[in-house]
């Protein structure tokens, strides 16, 4: 049998060579080092919160209760510095539950009379790395009888979860593409598609409309995006591509088919499947889009999939990270700006912000502001297109082709258009056109 940390630290090889070994994967080596690099850290966490165990916890004294709501009640003695003590999160860990896949309920302590004195030369402590002195020095460990409680965090996505559905992937080997010179002074192509809500489930016979599943969403999101395409190629050069994703591209964000928030939605297949099918359409937008220029992916965050949505983005960025032809803003601001010739285009999902929207712009990207003489916000959420212009900036809120569901029925929100839009922008002339891709309900 392989020992898997003794071949990972010290087998022959690089990083490449050792996940084929392992793993049967074949992949770049700056792909391989990154993925060796997170089963390292796994193993020497799971280490962690083993030794933990074994220093810290009287496994004899131990006892557990086992809760009908699948918590487990666990009252032990273990030792504990004073940081440690004020840390129900670090009390946990010590007694070996990773803080990634269980939560805290409630713990009390109780303080024993015992100490117990750990020299520590030349090692690390919890806040300062401890120099050599005359004396060793020790950092006091006092005896607590500990009652803690926890529960999986079965109610939502964890970072295992994630990792799991990304292995469903098939490992991709990315053409590049070198782009005509003649390019540079072309035009920006904009393909912010909001609010597809993947993973919806509507019902013709609820809501007296259309229907909507996995399936038909997946349909739906290729013929939007190749109509789209072949519109926008019909303009001439293309310089750069802007990709937002987020702006509710998933329609819940936990395991239970709620919102970020926890409103509860209705939905016709389990997370996973819906994360892995979203993650495949995004990736075969993005490969039919650098065909054509670079594309620039934005997260913009929505209020139904803020975390699947985020962790989409990253491991898109993963994905592309051996190739020119895209990046990906990871960053964690909720609006975003960029600036192409002198348009200036701000993304929000605009549902928190209010009036509070028109003056952020000036605030928030003040530099882009000063050079730029168009300017647009570009917002989702409603569903529906509206346009407005308040202190020079175009506040543009742009459809959805998404289906009517029966929230939207029982709360009156009916007879929007279905389509989407891309937008044709010129450094020097402003928003040249509006693509609409329109859906025909039958």
């Amino acid at each position: 049998m392989i020992n898997l940390k003794k071949e990972l630290y010290d087998g022959k090889g690089n990083a490449k060579d050792k996940l084929l070994k392992l793993y049967g994967k074949d992949l770049s080596y700056k792909r391989a080092a990154s993925y060796i690099a997170g089963i390292k850290l796994h193993l020497e966490t799971e280490e962690k919160l083993l030794k933990n165990k074994e220093t810290f916890g009287d496994e004899e004294a131990k006892e557990i209760s086992f809760n009908q709501d699948k918590s487990q009640t666990i009252k032990q003695d273990i030792y504990l510095t004073p940081d440690e003590a004020a840390s129900p999160s670090k009390i946990m860990q010590k007694m070996g539950f990773d803080p990634i896949l269980w939560e805290v309920l409630s713990c009390k302590i109780v303080s024993g009379s015992w100490d117990v004195a750990m020299k520590l030369v030349d090692a690390e402590s919890d806040r300062k790395k401890v120099i050599k002195t005359s004396k060793p020095l020790v950092n006091t460990n006092r005896k607590y009888s500990v009652t803690l409680t926890v529960k999986p965090l079965g109610g939502n996505i964890s970072f295992p979860q994630i990792l799991s559905a990304f292995k469903e992937l098939e490992p991709s080997e990315f053409v590049e593409y070198r782009y005509d010179a003649n390019q540079n002074g072309g035009y920006l192509f904009e393909l912010p598609i909001m609010d597809f809500h993947f993973g919806k489930l509507s019902w013709s016979g609820e809501t007296g409309k259309e229907d909507y599943d996995l399936k038909i969403a997946e349909k739906l999101w290729r013929e939007t995006v190749d109509d789209l395409i072949a519109k926008t190629l019909a303009f001439g050069n293309i310089e750069l591509i802007i990709f937002p994703i987020g702006q509710d591209f998933f329609h819940f964000d936990t395991p239970r088919t709620t919102t970020t928030a926890g409103t509860q939605m209705d939905s016709d297949t389990r997370w996973e499947k819906m994360f892995v099918k979203g993650i495949g359409l995004l990736v075969w937008a993005i490969e039919r889009l650098r065909k054509i220029a670079p594309v620039e992916i934005l997260w913009i965050p929505g209020n139904h999939d803020q975390m699947l949505s985020y962790a989409a983005t990253v491991g898109l960025s993963q994905r592309y990270s051996g190739t020119d032809s895209v990046s990906v803003d990871l960053s964690a601001t909720p609006r975003k700006y960029r600036l192409f010739g002198k348009n200036l285009i701000g993304y929000s999902h605009g549902e928190k912000e209010g009036k509070r929207l028109e003056g952020l712009m000036q605030v928030e990207a003040p530099e882009l502001w000063g050079k730029s003489i168009f300017r647009e916000f570009h917002m989702g959420h409603l569903h529906t297109e509206l346009t407005k212009t308040n202190n020079g900036i175009i506040f543009r809120r742009i459809s959805a082709i998404t289906a009517t569901d029966s929230w939207h029925i029982e709360n009156g929100f009916v007879g929007s258009v279905r389509q989407a839009q891309a937008f044709i922008w010129d450094k020097e002339l402003g928003l040249q056109a509006i693509l609409n891709s329109n859906v025909i309900d039958n």
